[in-house]
């Protein structure tokens, strides 16, 4: 039984991570051409950082996708090579089978809540992020020194000297705002420029007013920001906005149960998938329709009751229990089927 157990894991867990990694090229090569051109000019190492945040971010349905399809194609496995028959005469029953599907469906449960709750969230918040400093860091190092350049409509800078991310002899002029700011030196960090020894000049009516400082960040307003969406924020952010924001409440509450019942269907579609390659006598590509199907359907289902619940006609413990209906009686249905 053993090393029944080891066989059936260790073809699961190997066309898992087949699939995971034909699903990582796939989907970092649909979205090059969604990065920003100047990211292509960042350097090797960082154009990487960027492209494994872009496959972070789709990391929940690769999940979904890779474990349920590779359940599938062991099944079929067993089935299409006669392995079954063996198992069968040797007195296993399928019960007794199912076991080591059922106990990578409760690890692949524990990892999807992880992923869902952690991970994807901080992936996109990451890559927001990422974009947003490159970019802007890339035009700070575009500045050519004892030249005016225009980083937008609104901001016009000069720089004397630069080296790097550390600036001498800084002009700033804010249209918008009206302000113009000097500066004997500046570092560049986290998407503001940290001025030293400088002056601010406010205009009013009289004239002017002339402020001192000896620290001042300004954030600098460049075209390009890559901001995150709400669904992206943590985990305690959102639990605030449910006990202190009203307004927001139910939209928090759609995306904290969307992140937390993530790992509902992998407690069925293990087995589903399994049954399906075990016991449905079709092609090994039409199997592969039908998980698609489900999971798109399951797709469409899981968009339709968040948005639901973020309209507050939808509880989330009825979106849970559609869950379970739906892929509970999809596994039972095949599980019985002869």
């Amino acid at each position: 039984m053993k090393i029944l157990y080891r066989y059936l894991s260790i073809n699961l867990i190997k066309y898992f991570f087949i699939l995971v990694g034909f699903f990582s090229v796939v989907i970092v090569s649909s979205q090059l051409l969604h990065l920003p051109t100047i990211l292509y000019h960042t350097g090797f190492f960082k154009f990487l950082q960027i492209l494994v945040f872009v496959n972070l971010s789709f990391l929940k349905y690769q999940l979904f996708f890779g474990f349920f399809i590779s359940a599938l194609l062991v099944g079929y496995s067993l089935r299409e090579n006669r392995e079954i028959y063996a198992i069968y005469s040797a007195g296993i029953s399928k019960n007794q089978i199912l076991i080591p599907v059922m106990v990578l469906s409760v690890i692949f449960v524990i990892i999807s809540l992880i992923v869902s709750l952690v991970v994807v969230p901080y992936a996109n918040r990451e890559r927001a992020r990422f974009i947003t400093v490159n970019v802007k860091k890339h035009v700070l190092d575009s500045l050519v020194e004892r030249n005016f350049m225009r980083l937008s409509d609104d901001i016009t800078i000069y720089v004397n000297r630069k080296n790097e991310n550390e600036m001498e002899d800084i002009f700033i002029f804010n249209k918008k705002e009206g302000l113009t700011i000097t500066a004997k030196k500046a570092l560049f960090s986290d998407n503001r420029l940290t001025l030293e020894n400088g002056f601010i000049q406010i205009p009013s009516e009289e004239g002017f007013n002339l402020l001192k400082f000896e620290k001042y960040r300004f954030v600098l307003d460049i075209k390009y920001i890559k901001r995150y969406e709400f669904e992206d924020m943590d985990n305690k952010t959102l639990i605030t906005i449910i006990k202190q924001n009203q307004k927001e409440k139910n939209r928090a509450i759609g995306v904290m149960a969307e992140r937390l019942f993530f790992g509902i269907p992998f407690l069925f579609t293990g087995i589903l998938g399994f049954m399906l390659g075990l016991q449905f006598h079709k092609s090994r590509d039409a199997l592969i329709g039908l998980v698609v199907l489900i999971s798109i359907l399951y797709l469409v289902l899981n968009t339709y009751s968040v948005k639901l619940i973020q309209k507050g006609t939808l509880h989330p413990a009825v979106y849970a229990g559609i869950l379970v209906i739906y892929f509970g009686g999809l596994t039972y249905f095949f599980y019985r089927k002869r």
